[in-house]
């Protein structure tokens, strides 16, 4: 009885335990041991293994109070502090923090463990370390950590987390085949992104069957078919190491080798020699995992997992009764890789195919192309289509060929044949096999006709559009082109095709580049079909500058009709072009005006029948195309008057068809062909706002609104357009503009952007999806750089418009230094020498400080003003001294890398340099003889600093006979500034003066045992303005107090080995044999020193 209540007191304290910031308590009554009195941490923000901007910059540990022992859980799933970095990872914040070593064992109890930390911005790792914390392992496979508040000097810090499935069954024969000749790293030309994929499970992979791995060395740029080739960063385990965790690096073309660390995968030695690995989606952009074709090897019959052979198919059954059903939307024809993103998402190697199989799309009947269509992808990277005619019923089961393409190469890839029957009741079936594993992500294509309800003949749309003419190039307006583009067109249905109402057709022979109205006129590649043919399917031709089928678009149907005309299922292209239209011969004359051309944004179908019942307007309008109502139609012979018009409906504006809209400013009198133009008095609206009323001026007397007309209804519509409900005006002459000035086009609005009026000004706001970035009022998109002495920031235009501020009334502190407009960024820019603006530098001993801000004045008219101030101060933060460490191979020569980082990240270098001579001008360049005793000289320089602002101060430099700046055997060289009084051969020929500093000694070994010298070197940068860079060393002076510095802050440079053989020292660079110590250090001539950036963001 005593333990059913113990029982059930714990049951209700565990169900009723406080749950805080994702964290539970979890109570027992034993001793105390963290294994069993601990807090649960639950946040799937933390995991390492997510999007790294996902969560990005909402998280920050220094604001929770811990509190005792804590268990990692993800998802309810345990899980445990990651040892791994991984590039641009802030697991929820900015600064990812993850163990600086491995978990302890059982065995080890409590433990002290490093934290370091990586920023989300750039790609370095452990570039912040952060208050240890204590771990312990427990049984049952899992650790609890003593987690403490982070280093307050860390920007926005958060744990990280991961957590590995439990291994239900060996991988070693319970994985998934991954035979992908193309992931080898001799194969490039293709650009495939794993991370658009879904990984599950253990994967083994093959080289057309045979055992292959991958690499434990840097692939060469471009190479494994993609941008980033990701490789192991370590070895292979043996069969006893059982399971392991191994990072993932990789590199892109312009970048070093195994710059950027992707998520960790496991790995198992399996009998038979080869290897199973748990792939995971990457998240670095278009990265893939690569194959070694180095490491081929048979496979070993004798060990491989049983093979489960399914039942044997007997052919006495009708394949069209027993199939499987596949429904899968992206598969279709229309499924475009550059336009819609689906590409590589799906690959039909992966799937076990098994007997015959009918397509759907949506629950639609569909069958396999007999075509292709350029850069048609089916939701793969390669659209498989059917070689050949389908069958006939009375053909029974035929074989076809199945062709692969790519890009506008419709042939490009062959794969294996397939078997087809055709079924009574108009569909087929499909025997799919195993596509063959030589091409990237196959999918096989699919595409739905639906069999018309009526005669498109007696049900279609009329299409009157006569800039579709073949003899009519695409638009030439205010010293740019313009190009008509059918892809932004919803098509629905059937067409009939006419030229200023006379009926015509689509051209059937190639049309010029540049006409109809576009870059790239489309045409019929094949004839018309006859009355008796019904309705045929005829490939669309797309006209380009390498011939007159450059590209081939989605097919289309045809139907030839009583009458002697043809109607077309129009389907959206995928490219800019426009379908054209024949040329006819006008019969009756026209007057020749002089007209403007105005860019017309999006197009839809211009419906000319009768307006249905209230339906949207946006999709139900009549056209009202009439060019004598512009308003650069001033003082015309013709006096018009919609007052005689028996207006009915909905309408939308055009100008020789070019949509356009009414003006909502005054328009001068007797312009749009009438005396008192009309205008619309209040200002569009938004789509948001839906129907509204408007009143309508006209201008008369030199009275913008002499005349109030009737109000009318407006509705703003998707693609950029406005319908209006017009009535008769009150009397004559009165009638409706059309505004062909066009404010849009001057303000070149970004695709974030859109033209529109606030507060009576046409500007640039946001779109929708850039609406949701801004996180509240008067905060704004911004983007800093900062860089050596300089900086720049960046502002979104639009949302500076919403807030009311303009962007040329923007200036820095220096109102000379105004903004620039690219992309639809405000741009600034300053740096420390020509292009000051106002810019403060301070330094307060640990870091210095670039400052500026951006301001936004009213008006000077008048004597007061109650309009708003924009304020928006920022700031480039640089540490003086930093802690930094790299892996890359050694090499002495000099030289200069610059790299441009993501925004709010500074940059400068740091290098070691030997020398050979004391005047500093020949540096080693390989194997060179020295002697013991020989004396050496050695630079180290900081470079991407103002020399005239800032010193380079060596701190401490020593020597070790390994490659770890803290191994307990070392000789000190420089301490404290100075010559180690201890080393006579020292001399410090420059320190604290410049941005280089100097020393020079004689070459020795370690007597033990050792014939190894490696360098390093503890630095700082320092304020010339402070007057405490350089210090005396004379014996006789009291040296200046030592600042101190947190071990984070403490920077180190490595260089070696120096290796000492025989009577000489040979000194050698060995590249393959520099690691990375758990102390940051600097394995090279020449770092990168990554610096964060601290922004301040004001509004007043």
């Amino acid at each position: 009885m005593i333990m059913m209540k113990f029982l059930i007191s714990l049951c209700v304290l565990l169900i009723n335990g406080a749950i805080i910031n994702g964290q539970t308590t979890v109570i027992t009554t034993s001793s105390f041991d963290p294994c069993y009195d601990y807090n649960i941490t639950d946040d799937s923000w933390r995991n390492i293994q997510q999007s790294p901007y996902q969560y990005y910059t909402e998280h920050d540990d220094t604001l929770i109070e811990w509190s005792g022992w804590y268990r990692l859980y993800l998802s309810g799933q345990s899980a445990q502090m990651s040892e791994w970095c991984v590039s641009n990872m802030g697991c929820g914040g900015y600064t990812g923090l993850y163990l600086n070593g491995s978990h302890p064992t059982l065995e080890d109890g409590v433990a002290t463990r490093d934290v370091v930390g990586s920023h989300i911005w750039y790609n370095q790792c452990g570039s912040y370390r952060s208050t240890s914390i204590q771990v312990k392992a427990c049984p049952g496979d899992y650790y609890v950590y003593e987690l403490v508040k982070p280093d307050l000097s860390i920007y926005r810090p958060s744990y990280c987390a991961v957590a590995f499935p439990s291994i239900s069954s060996d991988p070693c024969y319970n994985y998934e085949s991954l035979d992908r000749p193309w992931r080898a790293n001799n194969e490039s030309g293709d650009y495939l992104c794993d991370e658009s994929l879904t990984w599950s499970g253990w994967y083994r992979l093959f080289y057309y069957g045979m055992n292959i791995q991958m690499p434990e060395t840097c692939a060469t740029g471009f190479s494994c078919n993609t941008y980033m080739n990701l490789v192991l960063d370590g070895p292979h385990p043996q069969i006893e190491d059982g399971v392991v965790i191994r990072e993932v690096c990789g590199s892109y073309y312009w970048s070093g080798c195994c710059v950027y660390k992707t998520n960790p995968i496991r790995v198992k030695a399996c009998p038979g020699n080869y290897y199973v690995y748990e792939l995971v989606n990457p998240h670095n952009w278009c990265s893939g995992y690569c194959t070694d074709v180095s490491s081929i090897s048979q496979v070993d019959s004798t060990v491989s997992p049983e093979v489960m052979i399914g039942p044997s198919i007997t052919m006495n059954y009708d394949q069209c009764s027993n199939y499987n059903t596949l429904d899968n939307d992206w598969r279709s024809t229309l499924n475009t890789w550059y336009m819609y993103g689906q590409a590589n998402g799906h690959d039909d190697t992966l799937i076990e195919w098994d007997g015959w199989y009918r397509l759907f799309i949506d629950g639609s009947s569909a069958q396999m192309p007999e075509w292709c269509a350029s850069y048609m992808s089916c939701g793969g990277f390669t659209s498989l289509w059917l070689h050949g005619s389908h069958p006939q019923l009375e053909d029974g089961v035929v074989t076809r060929d199945v062709y692969g393409s790519h890009n506008y190469q419709c042939s490009h890839y062959r794969s294996d044949p397939i078997q087809v029957k055709a079924c009574p009741g108009d569909y087929y079936v499909y025997k799919f096999t195993r596509p063959t594993v030589s091409i990237p992500a196959p999918v096989y294509c699919a595409v739905s006709f639906t069999t018309p309800s009526v005669d498109p003949c007696y049900n279609y749309t009329s299409l009157d559009e006569p800039w579709r003419s073949t003899d009519n190039s695409y638009f030439y307006y205010n010293y740019y082109y313009y190009s008509m583009c059918d892809y932004n067109v919803e098509w629905n249905g059937w067409y009939r095709l006419f030229d200023n109402n006379q009926s015509t057709q689509m051209p059937e022979s190639c049309v010029n580049p540049y006409m109809c109205g576009s870059y790239n006129p489309m045409w019929l590649n094949g004839s018309h079909p006859e009355l008796e043919d019904g309705v045929v399917l005829r490939q669309v031709c797309v006209s380009g500058w390498s011939g007159c089928c450059a590209y081939t678009s989605e097919p289309i149907r045809v139907k030839a009709c009583p009458g002697d005309y043809y109607v077309y299922e129009f389907v959206k292209p995928m490219f800019c072009g426009a379908y054209c239209i024949e040329a006819t011969n006008q019969s009756s004359t026209s007057v020749s005006t002089s007209t403007e051309f105005i860019p017309l944004f999006e197009f839809d179908i211009l419906p000319t029948t009768t307006p249905a019942p209230p339906v949207d307007p946006c999709y139900n309008y009549n056209v009202l195309d009439d060019p004598w109502r512009a308003t650069s139609n001033q003082n015309s012979s013709q006096s018009m008057c919609d007052s005689a018009v028996s207006w009915s409906g909905w309408y939308r504006l055009f100008i020789n068809g070019q949509s356009v809209q009414m003006p909502d400013t005054c328009v001068d009198e007797n312009s749009c062909g009438t005396n008192a133009p009309l205008w619309l008095s209040g200002g569009h609206p938004t789509l948001e706002d839906g129907v509204v009323t408007r009143d309508v001026c006209g201008h008369w007397n030199n009275d913008c609104c002499y005349f109030q007309s009737n109000p009318i209804q407006v509705k703003a519509c998707p693609g950029g357009f406005y319908v209006y409900e017009f009535v008769r005006p009150t009397t004559c002459n009165l009638a409706y503009c059309a505004d062909d000035r066009n404010p849009c086009s001057e303000l070149n609005c970004s695709k974030e952007e859109r033209c529109g009026m606030k507060n009576g000004v046409y500007g640039c706001l946001c779109n929708k999806g850039h609406q949701k970035q801004r996180a509240a009022q008067d905060s704004f998109d911004f983007n800093e750089t900062c860089e050596s002495s300089s900086g720049s920031m960046s502002v979104s235009r639009c949302q500076l418009f919403e807030a009311g501020f303009s962007a040329e009334h923007l200036h820095l502190n220096d109102p000379s230094c105004r903004g620039t407009v690219q992309n639809g960024r405000v741009e600034f820019n300053f740096d420390n020498d020509q292009h000051i603006c106002g810019t403060n530098l301070v330094a307060n001993g640990s870091h210095f400080i670039y400052s500026n801000y951006i301001v936004g004045t009213p008006g000077t008219e008048g004597l007061i003003s109650r309009v708003r101030i924009l304020k928006l101060s920022f700031s480039c933060v640089y540490p003086q001294t930093q802690t930094l460490s790299m892996s890359a191979e050694i090499n002495p020569l000099q030289s200069t890398v610059h790299k441009v980082l993501p925004s709010g990240e500074g940059v400068y270098q740091v290098r070691m340099v030997p020398y050979v001579d004391e005047e500093f001008t020949q540096p080693f360049t390989g194997r060179v003889d020295a002697e013991l005793d020989q004396e050496m000289h050695v630079e180290v320089g900081v470079e991407g600093v103002d020399s005239r602002q800032f010193a380079l101060v060596m701190d401490t430099c020593w020597a070790t006979p390994v490659n770890d700046p803290d191994y307990s055997l070392r000789w000190d060289l420089i301490i404290d500034e100075c010559p180690n009084p201890e080393d006579d051969t020292v001399k410090l020929l420059q320190n604290g003066v410049s941005t280089s500093s100097r020393f020079s000694f004689r070459m020795f070994i370690f007597t033990a045992n050792s014939t190894k010298l490696y360098l390093h070197c503890a630095v700082h940068l320092c304020l010339l303005s402070s007057g405490q860079c350089s210090t005396s060393c004379d014996s006789g002076e009291q040296r200046r107090e030592r600042r101190a510095l947190d071990l984070h802050d403490s920077a180190s440079l490595s260089m070696g080995p120096l290796v000492w053989s025989g009577g000489n020292t040979d000194v050698q660079f060995l590249p393959d044999q520099v690691t990375v110590s758990e102390a940051s250090c600097l394995c090279a001539s020449l770092v990168l020193l990554f610096i964060p950036l601290m922004s301040f963001f004001t509004l007043s």
